[in-house]
């Protein structure tokens, strides 16, 4: 089975570093958004909305500083987010990838079928001596520039 995601567990420097300030905008982000309690925490922290909004911010802070300083100490952050996201990641790409197939291109072909439609000339025709099809003449090259 072709692999559609890569897990990277060994990130050189530079992507730890670019991890770090993703980490910082992200995390900054979700401990925003859990401190004025709106989208996914709309529903209300209660007495953990301290707590949830300290670990986010540290980090962010984590990140920021550990790109600033030493990139490899962001590797266990990375390597747990990595790990948590790729099943999400793997089961998401299939589910999203079948769902086109059988609710867009399927439908589409069922009816291209059903009403006739053969944009490749397949129909078998007993008394053709050939399927062989004439190649178009060569266009001059001025109709290149007068494309509309």
């Amino acid at each position: 089975m072709a692999q559609m995601i890569e897990m990277n567990l060994r990130p050189d420097d530079k992507t730890l570093r670019q991890f770090g300030v993703i980490a910082i905008c992200g995390f900054g982000f979700v401990a925003a958004i859990a401190h004025f309690e709106v989208l996914i925490f709309a529903m209300g922290l209660g007495a953990a909305k301290p707590y949830v909004v300290n670990t986010f911010a540290a980090l962010a802070g984590y990140g920021a500083v550990c790109s600033l300083v030493f990139p490899k100490a962001n590797l266990p952050v990375y390597v747990a987010l990595t790990v948590i996201s790729y099943p999400i990641g793997f089961v998401l790409s299939y589910v999203i990838m079948g769902t086109l197939f059988f609710l867009i291109i399927t439908p589409i072909g069922l009816i291209a079928k059903l009403v006739g439609f053969d944009p490749l000339n397949r129909k078998l025709d007993p008394d053709a001596e050939t399927y062989w099809l004439d190649c178009r003449p060569a266009r001059d090259k001025a109709s290149y520039f007068r494309q509309f």
